[in-house]
């Protein structure tokens, strides 16, 4: 994979090991875990993949950003 950003895909409480399951059955690498979001590493095909084969994914967000808020 070339080019790899930082994709997000939110869910329903509950369902992040499911969620996580499907996206390692599709071969992309999980980076982070949390609750109602799994974030993976993927390229341009894999949002393509992902919105069509994610069963338990709302959708999938392309992270371009953080910010820190302190309030």
């Amino acid at each position: 994979m070339n080019n790899l950003m930082e994709l997000m895909a939110p869910c329903h409480f509950g369902l992040e090991a499911v969620l996580k399951r499907e996206i390692q059955d599709l071969g992309y690498e999980i980076s982070h875990v949390e609750d109602g979001r799994v974030t993976f590493l993927g390229d341009a095909e894999a949002i393509a993949v992902a919105n069509m084969f994610l069963r338990t994914a709302e959708r999938v967000l392309l992270k371009i950003g953080t910010v820190h808020a302190t309030t």
